[in-house]
């Protein structure tokens, strides 16, 4: 429509014409403003503009009130953010249209059946209205439509409408887009229209009582369509419009292809010729016809029907609606089966000639109506000259000024209904801008460009001695109380300027303080027009500031002398699937020395840690997004520190901020890990204790003779296995006591005497020792005997020494500078594999001799029995490293 209409009214229009376009069915407007807003923008590159009316109406008032607003909530669909940014202004929620497209549009409660409508139109806009009404009153609406445009003017319709019921008044422009033209005609097309609420009434009861005799109508005809023959009533074209029901099924018979519901496309092929003659002459003459005993064949048996045509009376002329009755008469002449074939041969061939005698006589009435028709048309055109040569003069000019009038009596109506409510606008503008100035209690001064006083608020009086009567005085006239001798210099600056001064002024003998703000007057048509000057006491205040400055001060000194370390981050946005990060936005000095970190502020956690895990971070995510305190210990690894941290949520100047304070506690949890360490080896000594004390009573019933040889050797056994525990507590840990110097043999001796004695009962060795003289001391000595001690005690309770005839056999050698010790265990219990766990006395055995002797050791479980594998380095063990030999069984 742009392109078609719209441009090509502006392209022939200069200034002193008037451009008037009709939106009927408008709602709340959007379709007039969008009008408006495309003639607006077709006038930038037009001088001069044309004045350009659009009138918007629609039968609810409240839509009418919400167009006339022109505010609509976001976002607007179909609009680009060119066309926004320009033709609306933001006002809270919503959209504003702007005021040069709001004053081109008038917008009026209207009835486009009942009212009279607008005249000399150059377009009507009504899309998707006559979908909504029946045709008759289709008909009165573009009848309507077609008397307010003026010659040439344009209808724009929806896609689903269209003016096909009355192409005399409309020509198609644009039949893709519903386009269509205006046509001049001789005859009004002007409707009548309601003439008040008692015609009103009468139609009301004409409607009721043609409302019970349509019904009593539809009751007699469904108790005759049991009695009456099948039927079907055409059109003007022969197509099938209403179907009588099923009786009508034996005479149809459709043909192959696209569905279609013209009569000589779906009735039986040997009904067709006589249907179609029939047709021909009730439409060329005006009465009934009736053909008789037309034969077919129904379900492979002949029948003979009776064709009746007769023209719809109560459908119009123009209408022409034709009933065609298919009425049974009987069966047909039977045949022989031998003849059958020839006889549907002549049939066949009788159809043929009929159907050609029908062709001959319709091509014949047709010629003949053809002429008849133009004849009549002759004399009708010979007619209308006349009689419009005779009326044409005296009843168009009076038609015209009545028509005139009530359009014009329209407009004024329009028109007044707008003033009126925009003068109902203005003062709930007013009282909404005196409500809105003394609610703020903001003192409000309102100066003209000749500094005179406007207007002001209530608040000023505390400042000048104003009062009603001061309106229209010049401010430079009126005494004031404030300590400030350069207003009326700051004033005209700011006329000159256009820009805007602020200063701060005190009222002289009181303590109260002022932000003084003057500001240019811009109108709605961006004119300056004065200035306006605004009071806001910042007295209480500037007291607020002072004493957060002081309590800033102080917060200040503690952050900076608390032993604890205190910072404050932010979190940064990283790309989508990235870990989240950290930036530091301030630092406490406590902070370098609780984590050993210096110089992070403006810096990330990866930046400043980038080897730390990700679980410090995942942390802060939960306090960043629950706002809930957290205080948990956590390893710095980069610093070899243990942390106890304190992470905690708060808002700074209206931005979220995350907390967090500090505190080294590795000392605490060195400590705790000993002790825990030393309660875990106290539980498995004690643990062993036992099974040992019951190997060796066990050890001692079998080898003693009696119960006093019995008594002695349990007591020396145990007096051995306390000496053994003597090698195996740390050294100087409670007493103070520093280790002596020992050799590798007396280790094993006094470690495995508790197990066994010199021989078994049978006199066997039990223990066979083999290696060169090693000296150990120091905390070799302590470290070596517990891994000696753990090996005896699990022989004792699961290897060789638990079982009668078992050995243990112990070599070592010095290789390399290092002590190669094995330990291989003979005869005792089968061995299926390592355990799936190990013993807390196994790791203790292997961290001692990889912590503190710089050596391995590994365990073979062969079935035989178990070989352990130790290794030490030489320089961790005392020297002399190498003596005499000795063998020791």
């Amino acid at each position: 429509m742009n392109e078609t209409v719209l441009k090509g009214l502006m392209a022939s229009r200069d200034a002193t014409d008037e451009i008037r376009i009709w939106v009927p069915g408008c709602a709340t407007g959007e379709e007039a403003y969008t009008i408006a807003i495309l003639l607006r923008e077709a006038m930038d590159t037009r001088r001069p503009r044309p004045k350009i009316h659009i009138f918007g109406t629609d039968l609810d008032e409240r839509a009418i009130a919400k167009a006339r607003v022109g505010h609509y909530r976001k976002p607007i669909a179909g609009l680009s953010a060119e066309r926004l940014e320009r033709w609306f202004t933001v006002d809270g929620d919503g959209y504003c249209v702007a005021p040069e497209i709001r004053e081109m549009c008038v917008f009026s409660a209207h009835s486009v059946i009942k009212h009279p409508p607008f005249s000399k139109l150059d377009l009507v806009s009504c899309r998707n209205l006559l979908i909504y009404l029946d045709a008759p009153m289709q008909d009165r609406v573009i009848r309507t439509f077609h008397y307010a445009l003026k010659p040439g003017g344009k209808l724009f319709l929806g896609l689903s409408e269209s003016v096909s019921r009355a192409t005399k008044l409309f020509g198609t422009c644009d039949k893709r887009h519903r386009i269509f033209e205006r046509r001049d005609v001789l005859t009004p097309s002007l409707p009548p229209f309601s003439a008040g609420h008692r015609t009103a009434e009468r139609a009301a009861v004409d409607t009721g009582r043609l409302a019970t005799d349509e019904q009593m109508d539809k009751d007699v005809r469904r108790i005759m369509e049991k009695h009456s023959p099948p039927y079907l009533l055409l059109d003007r074209a022969n197509k099938i419009v209403r179907f009588s029901g099923g009786a009508a099924g034996p005479y149809l018979e459709p043909s192959p292809g696209p569905a279609s519901f013209a009569l000589l496309d779906i009735l039986r092929k040997s009904l067709r010729p006589a249907a179609r003659e029939v047709l021909q002459q009730v439409r060329s003459a005006g009465e009934p016809v009736r053909r008789d005993e037309v034969p077919i064949r129904i379900d492979g048996k002949p029948r003979l029907v009776s064709i009746v045509a007769e023209r719809l009376a109560a459908s119009g002329p123009e209408s022409d609606y034709v009933v065609l009755a298919l009425h049974d008469a009987g069966p047909g002449h039977a045949r022989a089966k031998a003849g059958d074939d020839g006889a549907k041969s002549t049939e066949d061939l009788h159809a043929l000639e009929q159907e050609l005698r029908t062709t001959r006589t319709q091509l014949q009435s047709t010629i003949d109506e053809l002429e008849t028709t133009n004849e009549e048309m002759k004399s009708s055109n010979e007619e209308y000259q006349s009689v419009n040569e005779e009326l044409q003069s005296s009843n168009e000019e009076l038609e015209t000024a009545k028509e005139e009038m009530q359009s014009v009596n329209e407009e004024l109506q329009t028109i007044n209904g707008e003033i009126g409510s925009k003068n109902e606008q203005l003062t709930l503008l007013n009282s909404d801008l005196s409500n809105f100035l003394e609610s703020t209690e903001i003192a409000t001064l309102f100066l003209d460009q000749g500094l005179r006083v406007r207007r002001f608020t209530r608040g000023v009086n505390e400042v000048f001695h104003l009062r009603d009567a001061d309106i229209g005085r010049p401010i430079t006239e009126i005494v004031n109380l404030l300590d400030y001798r350069e207003l009326q210099r700051d004033v005209k600056a700011v006329l000159r300027n256009l820009s805007t001064v602020e200063r701060q002024v005190a009222v002289e003998g009181a303590k109260t303080t002022y932000t003084l703000r003057i500001r240019p007057y811009r109108t709605v048509a961006n004119v300056i027009d004065g200035v306006v000057m605004t009071f806001v006491d910042i007295t209480g205040r500037q007291a607020a500031d002072e004493a957060m400055r002081i309590s800033e001060a102080k917060f200040r000194m503690l952050f900076d002398v608390i032993d604890e370390g205190f910072c404050t981050m932010e979190k940064i946005d990283t790309r989508p699937g990235a870990p989240s990060d950290y930036r530091y936005l301030s630092a406490n000095p406590g902070l370098v020395k609780q984590s050993g970190v210096t110089d992070i502020v403006g810096k990330t956690i990866q930046e400043v840690a980038p080897n730390e895990s990700q679980g410090w971070c995942d942390i802060y995510d939960k306090v960043w997004e629950t706002g809930e305190p957290v205080r948990f210990e956590r390893e710095f690894i980069s610093q070899g520190r243990f942390l106890g941290v304190y992470a905690f949520r708060f808002d700074e100047a209206g931005q979220r901020r995350l907390g967090t304070i500090f505190l080294d506690i590795s000392d605490r949890r060195r400590h705790e890990d000993q002790q825990e360490l030393l309660l875990k080896e106290m539980d498995h000594r004690i643990k062993n204790l036992f099974a040992v004390t019951g190997s060796i009573v066990s050890l001692s019933v079998r080898s003693a003779k009696s119960p006093k040889d019995m008594a002695e050797t349990i007591q020396g056994r145990l007096r051995a296995m306390a000496a053994s525990h003597d090698l195996v507590r740390p050294r100087g840990m409670f007493s103070g006591v520093a280790a002596t110097k020992t050799s590798l043999a007396e280790i094993l001796e006094t470690i495995l005497r508790p197990h066994v004695g010199a021989s078994d009962v049978e006199g066997s060795v039990r223990v066979l020792t083999s290696g060169p003289a090693v000296t150990v001391s120091g905390d070799a000595v302590t470290s070596l005997s517990m891994v000696l001690h753990e090996l005896a005690t699990n022989a004792t309770k699961y290897g060789a020494l638990s079982a009668p005839g078992g050995r243990v056999e112990i070599l070592w050698e010095i290789r390399k500078q290092r002590l190669e010790l094995t330990w291989t265990e003979h005869g005792g219990p089968r061995i299926d594999g390592p355990p799936e766990h190990k013993g807390f006395g196994t790791m203790l055995a292997r961290n001692s001799i990889a912590g503190q002797l710089d050596g391995q050791i590994r365990h073979d479980w062969n079935s035989a029995g178990l070989v352990v594998h130790l290794s030490v380095a030489s320089e961790r063990l005392a020297p002399p490293m190498v003596e005499a030999r000795q063998d020791t069984p």
